[in-house]
Order: C-alpha cells, then sequence, then structure tokens
C-alpha cells in the first residue's frame, strides 16, 4: 500500500495582480483593468483601497477555477433577477444568527 499525497481542492493563485488578473475568466478582465486603472490613477493611491482589490479580485479568480460552480452561481444569480426564485438571507442576518458580530 502506498500513501498518495492529498491534492488541495481549489488550485493556488499567487495573490499579485499579474497572476490574479491572469486566472480570471476572460470576461472578467476588463472589470479587473478598469478598477485597477481607477484606484491607481487616483491624485493620491489609497492602499488600503489597493489591498482590498487584490484580496476582493483574487477570490473571485479562485471561484472561477470551479467552473461548474461558477456558472451555478451565475445562474442562480440571474434566477434571482428573474425573480424565478427569491434572494436567500442578507448576510448581516446569517452572521446575526450565528451570534457574531458585523
Amino acid at each position: 500500500m502506498s500513501a498518495q499525497q492529498h491534492e488541495e481542492s481549489s488550485p493556488q493563485i499567487e495573490q499579485t495582480f499579474t497572476a490574479v488578473r491572469a486566472a480570471l475568466p476572460a470576461e472578467n478582465q476588463a472589470a479587473f483593468d478598469a478598477e485597477l486603472e481607477a484606484i491607481t490613477h487616483a491624485d493620491v493611491v489609497d492602499l488600503a483601497a489597493l489591498d482590498a482589490f487584490l484580496r476582493g479580485w483574487w477570490r473571485i479568480a479562485i471561484s472561477a477555477q470551479d467552473q461548474h460552480g461558477w456558472e451555478a452561481m451565475h445562474a442562480a444569480a440571474a434566477d434571482i433577477r428573474a425573480g424565478r426564485r427569491p434572494a436567500g438571507r442578507a448576510l448581516e442576518e446569517v452572521i446575526a444568527r450565528r451570534g457574531r458580530r458585523s
């Protein structure tokens, strides 16, 4: 019997601008570019906003690696917008029910 190395369920994407942009679906790259340009072309670059930008897009890139889950998420959002499916509870309500503060 041999031991097999455990493979992580989600692919690792380095948390750099180049790696994150490369991992995004093509239809999201223009939005990434536009948001990055807006942050970096301000009179004073807000480093906290830049950090939040990279973290947010990194999460999107990680999520997009699961093609089935990514498509299911977009289908569910379209159903909610079209009124075919009720929206879930607000994040604040879920957090409150778990006894955490937002």
